[in-house]
């Protein structure tokens, strides 16, 4: 079983209008509500993928309701903590340009916090935990804390954050990470403007401890390393519709076919990253399936 964590869910209010004044009264063309947050993006391509998958996280009050029966509804198993307060609601304003609007989450308790302990401590050497997203402010530590532990009990882990709290985690060697461009740039302190020096980057990941490394590019496409393989698979065409959750697809592609080989995984993680790009939400299993063959893999380099 593939369970994803979510710290930090969201309902996804989206208003499209032609045009955006600020400071007058604009109507809407057209608006809809989905789940979001990174892990429940993760476990709804899983989803349409047909792996089976568990969403955990915190969710609370009307808002948490609407997350909770709309992945039911969907088949998507979820075993979400409650806790005080709405889950947020991020507002994503698409006009001529694209504007977000990210609501603040419940607090998460040290009692909270525990339950999921015991949550992750009843899984075993067969599961894969998915971490992604940001984490409570009062709980910066809490990636670090909850690897070391899927570590100590031979649990596979992927994450999918930022900065530090990913970085903390590498020594307890994930099996995959998925920074874009602008992270790995923040995270090895310096701009990154060659492909050379991107897998030099990538490679100083593995050496703190990753597996596998899926840096995405946006237009670009993505670039894959581990320590026998570079990859460099170029974006099929396509128009930008949806920038949000197109990371959280990819990462999903390359987790649900694990154990189908390497060539598979990275042409489902761009097809699935891709085909949501392409799409108002998150990609449907047909719109991924249409891209997976134009999906090309440019082998770098190969280390023996």
């Amino acid at each position: 079983m593939i369970y994803t964590v979510t710290f930090n869910p969201s309902v996804d209010y989206v208003v499209r209008l032609k045009e955006f004044e600020m400071g007058a009264l604009n109507r809407s063309s057209d608006t809809a509500k989905y789940t979001g947050g990174k892990g429940i993006n993760v476990s709804r391509i899983l989803n349409e993928l047909g792996v089976e998958t568990t969403a955990l996280g915190f969710v609370g009050g009307f808002t948490g309701d609407f997350i909770e029966s709309t992945l039911s509804k969907s088949g998507i198993k979820n075993d979400f903590l409650r806790v005080e307060g709405d889950t947020r609601i991020n507002v994503k304003l698409k006009t001529d340009e694209e504007t977000e609007i990210n609501g603040a989450g419940p607090i998460i308790t040290d009692d909270d916090l525990a339950k999921l302990e015991d949550q992750l401590k009843s899984l075993n050497e067969s599961d894969h935990v998915v971490f992604a997203g940001s984490v409570p402010s009062n709980h910066k530590d809490v990636y670090e804390f909850l690897s070391s532990l899927l570590h100590e009990r031979n649990i596979g882990f992927s994450i999918d954050t930022e900065g530090q709290k990913l970085v903390s985690t590498l020594k307890y060697h994930p099996y995959l990470i998925k920074p874009n461009d602008v992270e790995l740039e923040e995270i090895v302190g310096c701009k990154l403007s060659t492909q050379e020096e991107r897998i030099n980057a990538c490679r100083e990941l593995l050496a703190q401890g990753a597996s596998n490394v899926l840096l995405t590019l946006g237009s670009g496409g993505a670039l894959f390393v581990n320590t026998d393989t570079v990859y460099h698979m170029p974006s099929p065409p396509g128009t930008l519709k949806n920038s949000v959750g197109a990371g959280d697809s990819t990462v999903a592609g390359f987790i649900g076919k694990k154990g189908s080989g390497l060539e598979a995984q990275l042409r489902y993680a761009v097809a699935s990253g891709s085909a949501t790009a392409f799409n108002d939400d998150l990609a449907k299993r047909a719109d991924i399936e249409r891209l997976v063959g134009k999906i090309e893999l440019q082998s770098i380099e190969e280390v023996k």
